[in-house]
């Protein structure tokens, strides 16, 4: 099924590969366990990054990347949450409870797997502790724009668990997890585009299709009127009642 879908996405792009960029859409596959395979859609703009299930879906992540915030759209609940970016204290430091040992190995290609742009897709596998985290199929060069905002985004969400690391009892601290949720976050983008990523419990995502010249609908970007709004931060304080 890997390789079915990743010659499938090396001809799609090979197709679409080109060096100017404009607002984009891509479109993925995903599966983890007890979960049938679902389509994931991400919108990249300058300001925003819009990810949710697809046409017509109502629930949708946005981040919005000069103002750095997060906000969940819930509309079966008609609320919005907002995560904003967390910053240490100067002179703070924080440190994960034990060393966490990060190692990279490039795993063999087909050779005769087509280039994207002139870069040929490249197969990491990515360790910590001597444990295989997360294998990722990337290419080098391929939407640097695309890279760079989602780099962003997985980096502010890391600043968020640094303020609940510290609750998260000691059985739970998985290396893979502490490095993908906080202390190394956007690890899989340090290699190019990741084309396709699969990781622990049986999680996947392959890119299907994407578009770099993508016609935006900017209300696709604008929050929905009339919803509850509330913080991450008041939400884990108890602070948010639902019945309001």
């Amino acid at each position: 099924m890997k390789i079915f879908l990743l010659v499938m996405m090396m001809a799609v792009l090979s197709a679409c590969a080109q060096k100017e960029y404009g607002d984009t859409l891509l479109l993925f596959v995903e599966q983890e366990d007890g979960v049938e395979p679902y389509q994931t859609r991400m919108i990249i703009t300058e300001n925003f990054v819009r990810i949710d299930d697809g046409e017509g879906d109502k629930d949708f992540v946005l981040f919005d990347r000069k103002n750095k915030i997060v906000q969940s759209v819930n509309a079966s609940e008609e609320t919005i949450m907002a995560v904003h970016e967390k910053k240490l204290k100067k002179g703070q430091k924080f440190e994960p409870p034990f060393e966490l040992a990060h190692k990279v190995k490039e795993m063999p290609l087909k050779k005769d797997a087509p280039t994207i742009d002139g870069e040929k897709a490249r197969h990491y596998q990515l360790i910590t502790n001597n444990e295989t985290c997360y294998n990722v199929i990337a290419v080098k060069g391929l939407m640097p724009h695309v890279v760079k905002a989602l780099t962003d985004f997985h980096k502010h969400m890391a600043t968020d668990s640094y303020v609940t690391f510290n609750n998260l009892p000691a059985d739970m601290h998985d290396a893979c997890d502490m490095t993908a949720t906080t202390f190394k976050p956007a690890r899989q983008y340090e290699f190019g585009f990741p084309v396709q990523e699969w990781g622990k419990r049986n999680y996947s995502r392959s890119l299907i299709d994407y578009d770099v010249n993508y016609q935006v609908d900017p209300a696709m970007f604008i929050l929905p009127k009339g919803y509850k709004h509330y913080t991450v931060t008041q939400l884990r304080e108890g602070k948010v009642k639902f019945s309001d």
